[in-house]
C-alpha cells in the first residue's frame, strides 16, 4: 500500500520503511518509550525521590546513547503518560498529587532537549549556517517568552508556570527533533507506525466498550479526580442554569452537541466524546490528525481510513478542518507547485480565520468572543501583561457571563483562544513568536519543492493551518499534541534536509 515518489530518490525522513531492517530497533525504540514515561509514573505511588531522579537520569542517558529512542519516547510520553497516570490514579491522595505526576512528561522533555542542546552547544554549533539560523531564531523566541514569563510571575505564578510550559514545549520538540535528524541517519517512519497502531487499537477500545475501558483503565478514579474542582466549584450547576443540561457524572461531561457549534444546533445532534489515551478530547483529535497524516502520505491508506472514524468521534471540529485543509493544500501544490499553492492555501486561510470570526461574532461563539477580547487588550496595552495573566487558566469561568459578553462582542480578556491568549500575554513578541513558526512552514515548503514529496507538503501546510487555529482554540498552540507534534514533524524533515546538502 505504500506510494513511491521522490521522497526514495531523495532519501528524506518520508523515505519508505524497511520493515525487516529497522523491525528489531524499532521495537526496541517503543518499549523504551513506554518504559520511560511508565517506570517514573509506577515509581511516583512509591516515592516522587525515587521517580524524579529515574526520569532525568534515564532521559539523559536515551538523549547521549539511544536519540532515536529519546525522540520516539517524548512522542510517546505525550501521548500516553496520562493512560499510565489513569491506571495508578486510585492511589493519589487528591487534585495537588494528580497535578504533579501529570509532569513527568515536561520532566523528560526538558532533560532530553537539555542534552541535545548541551550537545549541540559545545559541539557542534557554527558548524552549519543552516541549523544556527533555525536554532538562533528559535532560542530568540524562547527568551521572549522567559522576559514576558518572568513578568507574569509576579503576578500569578501558578498559571504563569503553566503556560511557560505550554508554549515552550513545541519549540523544544522542534529543535530535538531538528538536531537528531540533522546528525543521525535514520528514519522514525516504522516506531511511528508502531505507535500509531496502538493508539488506534485503543481508540477503537474505547469507542466500543467506553465504559470496560474505563473501569479497567482507572478512568471512574482519573476523572473524578479531574473534574473535582468543577464540580466544587458549581460549574455544572451553572451550566445545567445556561444550557438546561443536566450533568450527573462525567460521561455526561463528554456529550457535546456535534463538533460543539451552535451552527449544527438544528440538527440535535450530541455525540459522547473520545478521549484517548491522552484523556482530552481535543489534543486527541490533533494526535489523530497527526497520525492521520503522516500514514496518508506515507502511503498506509488502511491505518488513514481505519483512523479517519476516530477523528470524527474526537468530535473536534478544528482538527477535522486541519485534515481538510492539509487535503486541499497537497492537491493545490501538486497542480500549482511550491509558490502558487502557498499563494492559494494562504488566500483560503485567510478566508477561513476571517470567516470563522465574522460567523463567530455573529452567533456568539466564544472562542471568537474570547480572541475578539485578546485583540481590544493588546490595542489598548500593546506591551502584554505577562504570561500566565488571562487565558483559559488564570480565569475563573463559574463567574463568566456569557451573555454579556455576546451583547459586548468580546470578553474582558483573552481566553478560548491561543492567538487572543498570546497577543494578551505578550504583547508584540507574540507576532515574533508566530512569524518564526510561519517561517519554519515555509522553509519545508521549500524542501518539498525540491523534493516533491508528499509528507513534507503536507507537514508544511499542517503547521500553518494549526496556526489559524490558533484563533480559534488554545488547544491549537497550547496542546502539545497540537503544534508540538506538527511541528516536530517539520523538525524532522528540515533536519534531514540539511543534513542531505538541500539547504533551506
Amino acid at each position: 500500500m505504500r506510494t513511491v515518489d521522490k521522497n526514495q530518490r531523495y532519501g528524506l525522513v518520508s523515505e519508505g520503511p524497511d520493515w525487516s531492517r529497522e523491525s528489531m530497533g524499532s521495537v526496541a525504540a517503543v518499549v523504551g518509550g513506554f518504559l520511560l514515561i511508565g517506570l517514573p509514573v509506577a515509581g511516583h505511588i512509591l516515592t516522587p525521590l525515587i521517580a524524579i531522579p529515574m526520569a532525568l537520569v534515564l532521559s539523559v542517558l536515551l538523549a547521549n546513547y539511544a536519540p532515536r529512542t529519546a525522540l520516539i519516547s517524548v512522542i510517546i510520553a505525550l501521548l500516553f503518560q496520562n493512560f499510565f497516570v489513569s491506571m495508578v490514579s486510585s492511589n493519589l491522595s487528591g487534585p495537588d498529587e494528580f497535578k504533579i505526576i501529570r509532569g513527568y512528561n515536561f520532566v523528560i522533555l526538558v532533560s532530553i532537549w537539555s542534552a541535545f542542546f548541551a550537545s549541540y552547544w559545545t559541539r557542534f554549533r557554527a558548524q552549519n549556517r543552516s541549523i544556527d539560523l533555525i536554532m538562533n531564531l528559535t532560542f530568540g523566541a524562547v527568551g521572549l517568552v522567559f522576559f514576558y514569563f518572568l513578568i507574569g510571575l509576579v503576578q500569578n505564578p501558578t498559571t504563569a508556570v503553566i503556560y511557560l510550559r505550554n508554549i515552550l514545549t513545541p519549540i523544544l520538540i522542534f529543535q530535538i527533533a531538528l538536531i537528531t535528524f540533522w546528525r543521525f541517519d535514520f528514519g522514525l517512519t516504522v516506531p511511528l507506525f508502531m505507535v500509531g497502531t496502538i493508539f488506534l487499537l485503543m481508540g477503537y477500545i474505547e469507542l466500543i466498550f467506553r465504559e470496560d475501558w474505563l473501569y479497567f483503565t482507572g478512568g471512574e478514579s482519573y476523572w473524578e479526580l479531574d473534574m473535582r474542582s468543577a464540580r466544587l466549584s458549581l460549574e455544572w450547576d451553572q451550566e445545567a442554569r445556561e444550557t438546561g443540561f443536566v450533568m450527573l457524572g462525567f460521561l455526561d461531561a463528554f456529550r457535546v452537541d456535534l463538533f460543539n457549534t451552535p451552527l449544527l444546533d438544528g440538527l440535535d445532534l450530541r455525540v459522547t466524546r473520545l478521549m484517548g489515551p491522552n484523556m482530552h478530547a481535543i489534543s486527541y483529535s490533533y494526535a489523530v490528525a497527526f497520525l492521520l497524516v503522516f500514514a496518508l502520505f506515507r502511503g498506509s491508506v488502511i491505518m488513514a481510513l481505519l483512523l479517519f472514524p476516530l477523528l470524527v468521534f474526537a468530535n473536534a471540529k478544528g482538527a477535522l478542518i486541519l485534515f481538510i485543509l492539509v487535503l486541499g493544500a497537497w492537491f493545490a501544490f501538486k497542480l500549482f507547485g511550491a509558490r502558487m499553492s502557498l499563494w492559494v492555501t494562504g488566500f483560503v486561510l485567510a478566508l477561513y480565520a476571517v470567516a470563522g470570526i465574522v460567523v463567530g461574532l455573529q452567533i456568539g461563539d466564544f472562542h471568537v468572543l474570547g480572541f475578539m477580547g485578546g485583540l481590544y487588550n493588546f490595542l489598548g496595552f500593546p506591551f502584554g501583561h505577562g504570561i500566565g495573566v488571562g487565558g483559559n487558566l488564570g480565569t475563573d469561568f463559574s463567574q463568566l457571563d456569557w451573555p454579556a459578553y455576546q451583547a459586548a462582542g468580546r470578553t474582558p480578556v483573552a481566553i478560548e483562544s491561543a492567538v487572543g491568549v498570546l497577543l494578551y500575554q505578550m504583547g508584540p513578541a507574540a507576532f515574533f513568536l508566530l512569524g518564526v513558526y510561519i517561517w519554519l512552514g515555509w522553509q519545508t515548503l521549500r524542501v518539498a519543492s525540491f523534493t516533491g514529496a508528499s509528507l513534507h507538503i503536507a507537514a508544511s501546510f499542517a503547521l500553518l493551518t494549526v496556526l489559524v487555529n490558533g484563533i480559534f482554540q488554545e488547544e491549537a498552540l497550547f496542546s502539545p499534541l497540537a503544534l508540538g507534534l506538527l511541528i516536530s514533524l517539520n523538525g524532522m524533515v528540515l533536519g534531514q534536509a540539511i543534513r542531505k546538502g538541500f539547504v533551506p
